[in-house]
């Protein structure tokens, strides 16, 4: 078996698991704050084909950042619908970020300190990969060009006065979202971002190592 397909293989656990913690947060935060849309849409799950969009996966899956299918959420019941539409966007990326951290310190541990045989020795590699692929959508979903999550975010803060302007950008966020993948801009942004996060997570793992081995 080629090693690119066996890569690919390997991310398929980190992929479905981002995908699943990302919308379940969206749908978790939206119930948290009173709107039932998601949880009665049956979103309010970790099941991952509740959430599956075949393109965002691939895109997830090949290159490190994607989308899954959004989860449906009703502003009119929520208490105060702009400050909590931010939150229910930013609780998204901050559960993937939570999940890839996790996921790389516990990958480090197991990799020094135990010694895996037959398929098994693959898994300190899926937990690696989880991580980066939770923390490459968390990253790009914080972009804020509409329709990622970090506009939602941004819209907050945008003054009444120029809501005019936001909505323009809004019409070809798309557009400009596309414009900036394929010139690599997103990438350039993205990658330092990756790196660095699961670096932080490196050095805790090694950390903790250093103080168990002392005990």
């Amino acid at each position: 078996m080629p090693d690119s397909l066996v890569v690919l293989i390997l991310r398929l656990p980190g992929l479905l698991l981002a995908i699943s913690v990302h919308e379940y947060a969206h749908a978790r935060m939206a119930y948290r704050l009173g709107d039932d849309t998601a949880e009665l849409s049956g979103r309010m799950s970790l099941e991952p084909w509740a959430h599956f969009d075949i393109v965002g996966a691939l895109m997830l899956l090949l290159v490190g950042f994607g989308w899954a299918k959004p989860v449906p959420v009703d502003p009119y019941r929520l208490r105060d619908p702009r400050r909590d539409m931010a939150k229910i966007a930013f609780a998204g990326p901050m559960a993937n970020l939570i999940t890839a951290f996790v996921l790389e310190v516990v990958s480090i541990l197991l990799r020094a300190t135990y010694r895996f045989s037959g398929v098994w020795v693959y898994l300190p590699l899926v937990l690696q990969l989880a991580a980066t692929i939770n923390a490459g959508l968390a990253i790009f979903n914080l972009i804020p060009i509409p329709p990622l999550d970090g506009s939602r975010i941004v819209e907050q803060f945008i003054p009444y006065r120029y809501r005019h302007v936001w909505d323009e950008i809004q019409r070809y966020g798309f557009i400009i979202l596309v414009a900036l993948l394929v010139l690599g801009v997103v990438s350039r942004i993205m990658m330092p971002l990756v790196t660095a996060l699961i670096g932080l997570a490196d050095g805790v793992a090694w950390t903790l190592l250093m103080l168990f081995s002392r005990l």
